[in-house]
């Protein structure tokens, strides 16, 4: 919670301050949004190790294997950085490259999930 609150609290700050100085200098509000949303998602990555930790044992206690749970958690890595790549181009004024990294995260986790994908396929395969 105490993260949470301070990401919060990051966050607001920046926005007006971002608002204040939007009419003089709006490159460097895209620049403050930049600094803001790292030192955000480097206080939330201190938290990263519990729920890895939680996350391999939910794996051990279901008993699925590394490749099934890998790709999984690799495509919601992939899915957070491309929304924080995509705000972060919509905050600069350029909503079509926020459409093409958000695309791009997309294509990545698909990628991703080939392996888990062509598992379940042999499975069905197996059943019929």
């Amino acid at each position: 919670m105490d993260i949470a609150v301070r990401a919060a609290a990051l966050g607001v700050v920046a926005a007006i301050v971002g608002l204040l100085i939007r009419k003089n200098n709006p490159e460097i509000t895209v620049l403050l949004s930049l600094a803001a949303s790292t030192a955000i998602l480097t206080v939330a990555l201190s938290l990263i190790g519990d729920v890895m930790e939680v996350a391999f044992l939910a794996r051990e206690m279901s008993g699925l294997s590394p490749a099934v749970i890998r790709p999984v958690i690799k495509c919601v890595g992939i899915g957070i950085i491309a929304k924080i790549g995509a705000d972060a181009c919509r905050d600069a004024g350029s909503a079509g490259t926020a459409s093409a990294v958000e695309f791009a995260g997309v294509v990545a986790a698909l990628f991703t999930a080939l392996p888990l994908m062509r598992t379940l396929l042999k499975m069905m395969e197996a059943l019929i």
